[in-house]
């Protein structure tokens, strides 16, 4: 693995623009990305560009995203792009996708500028990547609320969807409605994210080109008969630990029971001591942990500047026991309803990655059908670690190629 680099992945420049749109606040942050494209047709794709997007929700959670685009200003109203939402995994973030996003978006221009003839067939493509309530620079929870159900995810999923006006020609998620195959979403989901995604998926066929899973088949499924077990350890937990997340005395979210870091390395370092922690044989190389890292962080004190000092943002409930998992027979059901929907689905999993029980690779085989599956070297974070994105992507645009997405 490459050795990581020596200044943050977002000491980069910055050009601000805004707009309003749905009702939904959206706020852009344009920076340029890396693109070596030679297109040949009449539509030429830009130089990818990244931009920091939020989205205040109907409850008044604020969502933080990544959205890379090969196209500028004069195409933004055109609904034929290719649309694609990146989930990412528990306690990551949408830097998850830093790399993966931008190669994905070259790949796919690439493949149609050397492949197709005609200007119908070059697709603008456009890719969003959220941070959920409580990771990255998304806002956190109330306090009156569980913070970690993933049911919950999929409905913030939803409201991005609305916000972008995304989905079977800009319908509303909510109406149900679906009838324009050409405005349909791709969902990219890695690890919890590809459990939200099956989610959503199943919930909204209508709005779904296709799904592609990255180490991850769906929901950590749990068995039935200890939902009432599982409910208890939730309950024992918030009960013990809301006195100190909610105390007067920590009313900044900077309490005693947040660890400190003396700066950005020490915050990496830990990150990656995490991962070896994890199930199986997994790693992570260094440029991938900085990626995530820098964006899960704060300093430790707002009243100093010149103190390196930080601690992660990321809502501490996150760590606590869920009040409710799906079962077997729930993530089941979402199998079959999107082998009933013709969803196509993708799915990539790393020769390193998380270990995956019997029951559930029976369960995605033969119920979920998926049409393209294949393991690649790496590990869990194989889509953004510099050594192993690169077949992660020619994967992907090979799925794309044989669904015609």
């Amino acid at each position: 693995m490459a050795k990581r680099s020596s200044t943050l992945c977002y000491a980069i420049n910055l050009a601000i623009t805004s707009t309003i749109r749905h009702n939904h606040s959206i706020s852009t942050t344009t920076v340029s990305a890396m693109s070596t494209m030679t297109p040949r047709s009449s539509f030429t794709p830009k130089t990818a560009t990244v931009a920091e997007r939020s989205f205040v929700c109907s409850d008044g959670v604020r969502l933080a995203s990544r959205y890379w685009t090969n196209f500028g200003d004069a195409d933004t109203n055109n609904l034929h792009t290719r649309k694609l939402i990146c989930l990412h995994g528990w306690l990551d973030n949408a830097a998850s996708f830093n790399r993966l996003a931008p190669a994905l978006i070259d790949s796919l221009s690439s493949y149609e500028n050397s492949e197709q003839t005609t200007t119908e067939h070059i697709k603008p493509t456009e890719i969003i990547a959220l941070d959920f309530p409580g990771h990255g620079l998304s806002g956190h929870k109330s306090p009156d609320g569980p913070p970690q159900l993933l049911a919950e995810y999929v409905y913030y999923v939803a409201e991005c969807v609305e916000a972008l006006k995304w989905g079977s020609g800009g319908s509303s998620a909510a109406s149900g409605e679906g009838d324009q195959q050409s405005d349909k979403i791709t969902v990219i989901g890695h690890s919890m994210g590809a459990g939200v995604s099956v989610v959503f998926a199943a919930a909204f066929p209508e709005l779904c080109s296709s799904l592609i899973l990255l180490e991850g088949g769906g929901p950590l499924a749990r068995n039935a008969k200890d939902c009432a077990r599982h409910v208890r350890a939730a309950c024992q937990r918030r009960l013990k630990s809301n006195k100190l997340l909610f105390s007067k005395d920590s009313s900044d979210g900077k309490n005693s029971g947040v660890r400190v870091y003396p700066n950005l390395g020490a915050a990496v370092e830990a990150r990656l001591a995490t991962v070896k922690r994890m199930p199986g044989e997994q790693y992570m190389s260094e440029e991938a942990a900085e990626d995530l890292v820098s964006r899960a962080l704060v300093p430790a004190s707002s009243g100093s500047t010149e103190s390196t000092a930080v601690i992660f943002r990321h809502d501490p409930r996150l760590q606590w026991p869920s009040l409710q998992y799906f079962t077997r027979e729930q993530v089941e059901a979402c199998y079959h309803d999107l082998h009933e929907a013709n969803v196509p689905v993708c799915v990539l999993i790393a020769e390193d990655g998380y270990p995956v029980d019997s029951l559930s690779e029976k369960a995605m085989a033969e119920i979920l059908k998926p049409g393209f599956v294949k393991k690649l070297s790496g590990s869990h974070h194989f889509h953004a670690d510099p050594d192993s994105v690169g077949p992660v992507v020619d994967e992907i645009v090979k799925f794309v190629k044989e669904n015609n997405l």
